[in-house]
């Protein structure tokens, strides 16, 4: 198979998700199972990607490596790949795309650059690959975009972005803190509502006063017991982010603790 091998590491709804869109276009795509889940393989072998035995394989393999992982694997996984890599020369471009602060990045950059490994920042906005939808927009930035944007030609929508590792990122920050800060108030007032016993009439009242706004609050809220576990990393990121806007991060963590205490409970329903 011609072009660039693409090793995807993640396969939970975006990575697969990704990674199967640019195997269906005829990209040449990796990844590995390794300590992943059974939903995990089922979401791999839904698609065209090629499964290998380990991230040392995986990496060793490509020249292109694309980090989709929850954020508070974000550091980790860039470790775990330079350990893997061994000082291998030409060594694969890291893409990161993970929902991370600015100050993360750097963190991961600095990791990389001591292992001389090139490093692309991207933030994803948008929901997973899926039929009649065309997919994220994948915001890029840093020194080494041309390979990450060569992806192009197998359905990723990349959009590169003036200025160093981080601007990505900073961006992400802002369209999470938006789209999910709102569905974590949306869950939160209606659940109060509930409470209070006046849900229906509530329930009605946005509906009539809010026809364009409700429906995307009720696609928001329904997606957040699945993607709650998700969520609480990437609050906690965006407090950071916002760690110099007087009280802003307290509410961010409040969200984080809000999608921590939906996720425990998913949890607790689905092992019980």
């Amino acid at each position: 198979m011609n072009g660039p091998r693409i090793g995807v590491i993640g396969t939970g709804e975006m990575g697969s998700g990704i990674g199967g869109m640019l195997a269906a276009n005829g990209g040449n795509v990796s990844t590995t199972l390794a300590g992943r889940s059974g939903a995990s393989a089922a979401r791999v072998n839904a698609t065209a990607m090629t499964v290998v035995a380990d991230l040392a394989t995986l990496v060793r393999g490509s020249d292109i490596v694309l980090s989709i992982v929850p954020p508070d694997r974000a550091v980790s996984v860039a470790e775990d790949v330079v350990a893997a890599l061994g000082g291998m020369t030409p060594a694969p471009v890291f893409v990161d795309c993970n929902a991370i602060a600015p100050v993360t990045v750097t963190r991961i950059a600095d990791v990389l650059a001591a292992a001389a490994i090139p490093f692309v920042d991207a933030g994803i906005v948008g929901g997973a690959p899926k039929p009649d939808y065309d997919g994220p927009h994948l915001y890029a930035s840093g020194a080494d975009l041309a390979p990450f944007e060569a992806l192009s030609a197998y359905g990723l929508r990349v959009k590169p972005l003036a200025g160093p590792p981080g601007q990505a990122s900073a961006l992400k920050m802002c369209y999470a803190g938006i789209s999910k800060g709102l569905a974590g108030i949306g869950d939160a007032m209606f659940k109060a509502a509930e409470r209070a016993g006046v849900g229906d009439a509530f329930m009605a009242e946005f509906i009539e006063s809010q026809p364009a706004l409700y429906p995307w609050l009720k696609r928001q809220i329904g997606a957040i017991d699945r993607k709650a576990y998700r969520w609480v990393g990437e609050m906690r990121e965006i407090a950071t982010f916002t760690a110099d806007a007087p009280g802003v991060p307290v509410i961010y963590e409040g969200f984080a603790q809000e999608y921590e205490a939906i996720a425990e409970a998913m949890k607790a329903k689905t092992s019980g």
